[in-house]
């Protein structure tokens, strides 16, 4: 569990985008944590995080688009049922709200990861601390 820095690229939504983004990340040899898509009522937001946040920023400003960063929460959690529900029921507890999640398990893997934007970062890691997950 800790703190990561997202990257989110404000795209028009039309083929070639996503291809475009991953090749300027890729060209600048910067390896991705996660990635998450989805489109909006003005565009598509393509969210980052990558290995290397400066690089990856330094890559996309190239690309003359608009990007925001924030900083997010990044878990791994043992891929087993419940896992989730548990750190949502802590920090609702703790009247901390998950803006959006987004994660991926591989088939077979030991663990799940995760990226959540939440109301209060810093809360979080407080309020997950010693939680089994």
């Amino acid at each position: 569990m800790g703190k990561a820095k997202q990257i989110t690229v404000w795209v028009e939504n039309r083929a070639g985008q996503l291809a475009r983004i991953t090749k300027a990340l890729a060209q600048s040899k910067v390896n991705l944590i996660a990635l998450a898509t989805y489109d909006t009522e003005n565009g598509s937001a393509i969210r980052v995080v990558a290995a290397n946040p400066a690089r990856a920023r330094q890559a996309l400003d190239g690309l003359g688009l608009r990007l925001s960063e924030e900083d997010v929460l990044r878990l791994s959690l043992a891929h087993r049922p419940g896992q989730l529900a548990k750190v949502s029921a802590r920090l609702a507890e703790e009247n901390i709200t998950v803006t959006y999640a987004y994660g991926v398990a591989g088939t077979g893997s030991k663990n799940a990861e995760f990226v959540l934007a939440v109301s209060d970062l810093v809360g979080a890691m407080k309020a997950l601390k010693g939680l089994q997950v």
